[in-house]
């Protein structure tokens, strides 16, 4: 009500005014904000109107990521993506693709068109410059609208691999303009779209080395244009069975389009400014070490890192609450990502053997190990190193924890296990694990028994504090020369060059302290992707390119651990349970519906198949 008032307060002091003060009232400059005019007749001020684009251009690190339905974790607060699961998303019910979620949505044509705004303007900042400083103005300029040419690629790589083909807006929209003849591209038009904006932007863009960390380079434009035209490449838009051309090619040329996928990957190697960081292999526990350390980076300057977001969590900054949203319960965190013990078991041996050659599952879900080489019968010892640094599992040491709860943990291992004693008299006491959902602040405990290691930062109190803004440094890393590297390697095998393949594959192996794979090729491609990738938003695109979303789907499963003791006799189980069941997947769940909200306000926008 005051608002109103004040609104019709001014009302009538501007109706008694004389009408010269009225004008001069409201030909006021507004203080707060800059007119279109005044931003792109400075540079710095059309620089931080960039900045904003970056800004809006979303990061991976969410409370509810990709992860969530792709059959890596379960959320401990689905909010969505069980529609998508269980096969029931609708164009009334996108799941988390609804427009006020994080998940790369139709929303980002709102950053498309605040980058046009840009581009159609950023060229008249030289003209407020004095002739002696034009040069440099226009050099800096001629950067920016690179860098802005790079995000929407970006944006619209997102979009395209989520929906399909879209509407290409190479320019600005504005009021009363018809948009009636504005129709969706073809999933051919919109890839060669982003193609060629990646190759415009990386002419003008300067290398890794060259530009301020974070902003767009060369390596970052060409490695967008590799995971697009890897995408294209693909059984789900190219293997001959598309119908409709929004979501895929009619009659494809497969070499071509493995070709050019192949060669984009190979443009980002012979740059020569990448390289793989160094784990410490063939020593296992520094691989373990080293792959979680980096991503803990708080920077992007490791020669494998191509692109990605750095953060400050202060007031004044952009914030990222990872290890809140990621912790554990037992640390006062929301331990909102649950790894399936589908992922565990996928994890391969120290030696590179697979985990089921050394464990079975028996008909009432408890591990028996059957192996003559490792013959602990914990199922966490003697994994791959990715594992470890990946993973939060029972008994994998931790952090610290709170005064209150030292004396029950006092080294900070992450504790799953429920501890049953069998008294003398035949009863039975138990204590519950502190980080099951029986333990500290039960309800933010993990259902399947796991957590995220992987993007956490071990020195980093993640709990709610007083300010509401405890959040992390480390950097979301979007683009690494671990995924160009095995794009090259994917795109080779689509055209038949084994050899060319097994080296790439090899390579990332090696790194991670694992000998040459054996056995299938694209087995060990898909094995790679699935565990070097893991958590980094790769997958749900990588198993619907594949056409594997029902094998990937599944019925979520978790851990049960008993550690009893008897007398002197301790014995532990583990016992895989039943966490929320899922599917059966259909075909339409390969694309995401345009959110009806979004076909109401253009009705002539073409529907993806099967909504």
């Amino acid at each position: 009500m005051r608002k109103y008032l004040f609104y019709i307060k001014m009302l009538t002091i501007l109706m008694l005014l004389p009408t010269g003060c009225v004008k001069e009232v409201l030909d006021k400059t507004p203080l707060d904000r800059y007119t279109g005019s005044v931003v792109f007749s400075d540079v710095n001020l059309a620089d931080a109107y960039l900045k904003d684009c970056y800004t809006r251009t979303r990061h991976g690190f969410k409370e509810r990521p990709l992860s969530g339905v792709s059959g890596e974790c379960w959320l401990i607060y689905p909010v969505g993506a069980d529609i998508y699961c269980k096969g029931i998303i609708s164009a009334d019910n996108p799941g988390p693709w609804r427009s006020n979620y994080d998940f790369a949505n139709w929303n980002l044509f709102g950053v498309v068109q605040k980058l046009n705004v840009f581009l159609e303007n950023i060229d008249k900042v030289v003209d407020s410059y004095p002739e002696g400083e034009k040069a440099s103005v226009k050099a800096q300029t001629e950067r920016m609208k690179g860098e802005a040419i790079f995000l929407r690629a970006f944006v619209y790589s997102q979009m395209c691999m989520t929906y399909g083909g879209l509407p290409i807006l190479n320019k600005a929209n504005n009021l009363g303009e018809d948009y009636s003849t504005l129709t969706r591209a073809s999933f051919q038009e919109t890839v060669n779209f982003i193609s060629s904006g990646c190759d415009e932007a990386a002419q003008l863009l300067g290398l890794k080395s060259e530009m301020e960390m974070g902003r767009a380079t060369k390596e970052a434009a060409l490695a967008v244009k590799s995971r697009i035209l890897l995408f294209a490449a693909s059984d789900l838009t190219a293997d001959g069975t598309v119908t409709n051309e929004l979501v895929g090619y009619i009659n494809p040329d497969r070499k071509a389009l493995w070709t050019s996928a192949k060669n984009a990957a190979k443009a980002v190697i012979e740059l020569g400014t990448c390289q793989l960081a160094d784990f410490g292999a063939p020593d296992k526990k520094a691989v373990a070490a080293n792959y979680y350390e980096f991503f803990r980076a708080y920077d992007l300057s490791n020669d494998e890192v191509i692109w990605g977001k750095m953060f400050n969590p202060s007031f004044s900054g952009e914030l990222q609450k990872v290890n809140m949203w990621y912790g554990n319960n037992g640390n006062g965190c929301w331990g909102s990502m649950n790894p399936t013990q589908a992922l565990v078991d996928s994890y391969e041996m120290e030696d590179g053997s697979k985990f089921e050659e050394h464990f079975e599952v028996d008909n009432d879900g408890y591990y028996i190990n059957k192996s003559t080489k490792f013959t602990n019968e914990s199922i966490y010892y003697n994994r791959e190193p990715r594992f470890y640094g990946s993973i939060l599992y029972d008994s994998a040491l931790w952090q610290s924890r709170f005064p209150d709860l030292q004396e029950r943990d006092p080294l900070g291992i992450y504790e799953r296990r429920t501890h049953r004693t069998i008294n003398d008299d035949g009863t039975i006491t138990e204590i519950a694990g502190i980080d099951t959902r029986k333990g500290y602040t039960w309800w933010n405990g993990s259902y399947t028994g796991y957590l995220y290691k992987k993007f956490q930062d071990h020195t980093v109190e993640g709990t709610w504090g007083e300010t509401q803004r405890v959040g992390n440094f480390n950097a979301w890393i979007e683009l690494r020369y671990a995924e160009i590297i095995l794009n090259y390697a994917e795109a080779c095998l689509g055209l038949g060059e084994i050899q060319e393949a097994t080296t790439y594959i090899n390579m990332i192996r090696n790194r991670a302290g694992l000998p040459n794979f054996t056995g299938d090729i694209t087995e060990a491609l898909r094995y790679e992707r699935n565990t070097e990738l893991v958590f980094e938003n790769r997958r749900w695109f990588d198993i619907r390119r594949w056409k594997i979303l029902e094998q990937m789907i599944k019925d979520v499963k978790g851990i049960d651990i008993i550690e009893t003791k008897q007398g002197n006799t301790i014995t532990t189980t583990w016992q895989q349970i039943p966490i929320v069941s899922l599917g059966p997947v259909v075909e339409k769940m390969y694309w995401i519906p345009i959110d009806r909200d979004e076909i109401n306000k253009a009705p002539w926008l073409e529907q993806n198949p099967g909504y």
